[in-house]
């Protein structure tokens, strides 16, 4: 069979694709983080989930969606679940368009028994990646963040 013409194709070089790049840090980093929190029952998200609760009064699913840039369907299974092992509690908040999210003491438990665990890996990455890379992460992540609907269209 002839290869048919691609002139715009024969342009890329797959190793200069800025959202592999992207994709092979994020797999990368949450194998190890994955790793260590398994045998809490967590995944990553739902790790950082619990952290934002623990951290803020008043939290809805909407604020902590936005914050950790979780589609709808993850944001609400990891939610469900967090509340079926008694980590999370709902309650109506005054917006009643939105729950209010609260740790229970259980939460609090499994957080401070994961965060020396986690603290651990967490020094381990930024030795590695140096407190400079970890910086220009915010930046690279605010810069999408602002212009995200112009690189949508």
């Amino acid at each position: 069979m002839e290869k048919i013409p691609t002139p715009h194709f024969d342009r890329i070089q797959p190793q200069y694709c800025i959202n592999a790049k992207l994709r092979r840090l994020h797999r990368l980093i949450n194998s190890a983080y994955q790793q260590k929190i398994n045998p809490f029952g967590l995944r990553g998200s739902m790790l950082s989930i619990l952290f934002i609760i623990g951290k803020k009064k008043h939290v809805n699913q909407k604020f902590i969606a936005e914050k950790l840039v979780l589609d709808q369907s993850t944001m609400s299974r990891d939610l469900k679940k967090l509340v079926n092992q008694g980590l999370v509690l709902v309650s109506k908040g005054e917006d009643t368009r939105h729950s209010v999210l609260e740790l229970s003491n259980k939460g609090y438990e499994l957080l401070e028994e994961i965060t020396p665990v986690w603290e651990e890996l967490h020094h381990s990455v930024e030795e590695i990646l140096g407190k400079f890379s970890i910086q220009q992460l915010d930046v690279m992540t605010e810069a999408i963040r602002t212009n995200l609907v112009e690189l949508k269209n």
